[in-house]
Order: C-alpha cells, then structure tokens, then sequence
C-alpha cells in the first residue's frame, strides 16, 4: 500500500501534517500507544486515509495538482477534511 514515506517526507514535513500518536489518534480513531514510527504507522493506516495524509502532504509542498489526484480518491466526506463528518441542526 501507499504510504507518505513512500514520498520521501522530511522531517519539517512530517510535523507539518501532524505525524505523532495523538494527532494519528485525532484523525483517524487509531490509538497508538508510545512513539507513532513508520512501521506502526504502516501496520495501522488504512488504504482512504494514507491517501489522506499523502494529498495533506503533497498540500504542503504546494503540489495542488499531485493533492487533487488523492484526495479524488477519498470518498467526499472524507475530501472535504476529516473532522468535518458532524451534522450541524438548528434548535
């Protein structure tokens, strides 16, 4: 599977989109405990959302085109940012 480290991130870049347990926790629902490393992130990232993090990554690096091609990947919901699955209702 495709993965970021696939694209060689350096490490600015892995801060950049947020590569550390807790946000891996945040974003996607899986916990890790200890140190987020490559190896566990491959064992526990799913195919929509290490499309996810490569369109994120490729964001950052200011490739909209490179980006586009992922996030046209991704179901719509998740396109538009994960966080964002919430239905807001007037009371």
């Amino acid at each position: 599977m495709e993965t970021i480290f696939d694209h060689k991130p350096t490490h600015k870049e892995l801060n950049d989109i947020r590569f550390d347990s807790l946000s891996f926790c945040q974003k996607f629902g899986i916990e890790i405990t200890g140190t987020l490393t490559p190896e566990l992130y491959k064992e526990h990232i799913t195919e929509e959302f290490a499309y996810y993090d490569i369109a994120c990554l490729f964001e950052f690096r200011g490739e909209s085109d490179k980006a586009k091609s992922y996030w046209d990947r991704l179901p719509k919901e998740m396109a538009a940012g994960l966080g964002n699955d919430y239905l807001v209702e007037a009371i």
